[in-house]
């Protein structure tokens, strides 16, 4: 029955039965309908449902999270103009205006939010190739790019996290959602002022001395810039010296060192001890991280938290930004 027209529905049961629908859902969006076609179906709509008893407008299945509201709007201004019947006295009780722009407030957030659920969705599936076209799309239409980076990008990643720890996802996805990202940031970025580029906070890492693995520093690198902060990544290998340098120069809110050997774990505390000595430590927060370190460990070498996996970590490096 999908395939008959409303019209058709319209003449055989309207005697009978009560309609509701009318609208198909894909009317509503721009990509599927230009504005003079849905113009268009609407005054043919109103036209062969006249005299519209027993029929209740609605949209079909559901109102798609893309639709562009002004074409509600549109909709409801209709039925308020063309839509009055010959009914009794006192029995037609329109909203009042008040209570209309009630609902357009509520409404309008979730629509402008739906926005940005293609960039989201290119984050989430690590569709680096596709991100770069679809911000470009939001920006030709207009789309400040601070609401991009903020509901698009950021708020991609900030799902992400949760995810890995959950093990909804894994290394693999992980790493392509943050490839996703940074192929995003890349054409974002011109369209950014310095403020609207102003960081969550900046995160010096690496790993210490005689440890040559990189995967995880690497990827809770890449998931820090991912919802926002500056990251300067030291590498592997990183001799305490060089720590402290970097501290001095770097002024970073943050500190994070990775160790993946038990026989490098001690490293760790000769760079806190080492930053206590330069007068340094007071500054900043020290997190750790790796296999063998836990959060016992961290306390006795005076570290101020231990991110067991990368999405720990960052959830870690935002409570030291908000307590801070």
């Amino acid at each position: 029955m999908t395939k008959v027209k409303i019209e058709e529905y319209y003449r055989r049961w309207s005697e009978r039965l009560t309609i509701c629908g009318g609208v198909p859902s894909n009317i509503l969006l721009p990509n599927s309908a230009t504005d003079e076609e849905f113009q268009a179906f609407l005054d043919n709509l109103f036209k062969e449902i006249a005299p519209g008893k027993r029929f209740i407008l609605g949209v079909a299945d559901t109102t798609p999270r893309d639709a562009d509201f002004s074409r509600l709007k549109r909709i409801g201004e209709k039925v308020q103009t063309r839509g009055r019947l010959p009914l009794e006295s006192g029995a037609a009780r329109p909203l009042p205006e008040s209570a209309i722009r009630q609902a357009a407030e509520r409404v309008a957030p979730q629509a402008a939010d739906a926005v940005f659920q293609t960039v989201r969705e290119d984050v989430l599936n690590g569709d680096e190739k596709a991100i770069p076209g679809h911000i470009l799309e939001l920006l030709k239409r207009g789309v400040d790019g601070k609401s991009i980076l903020q509901k698009g990008l950021i708020a991609a990643m900030e799902i992400i996290g949760p995810r890995f720890k959950t093990g909804e996802v894994f290394i693999p996805e992980v790493l392509l959602s943050c490839r996703a990202m940074n192929e995003g940031l890349k054409v974002l970025e011109p369209y950014l002022s310095e403020d609207q580029k102003k960081k969550a906070g900046k995160v010096v890492i690496g790993t210490v001395k005689g440890d040559l693995h990189d995967i995880g520093k690497n990827m809770v690198a890449m998931m820090l810039r991912g919802i926002g902060f500056e990251v300067v990544d030291l590498g592997i290998n990183v001799e305490t010296e060089e720590f402290v340098r970097q501290v001095k120069v770097q002024a970073p809110h943050i500190l994070g060192l990775s160790a993946l050997l038990t026989t490098t774990m001690p490293e760790m505390k000769k760079v806190i001890q080492g930053l206590e000595k330069a007068g340094l430590r007071k500054t900043l927060k020290i997190m750790v991280g790796g296999a063998p370190v836990n959060q016992r460990f961290a306390r006795e070498i005076g570290a101020d938290g231990c991110g067991h996996d990368a999405a720990a970590a960052v959830d870690l490096a935002k409570e030291f930004m908000i307590t801070r």
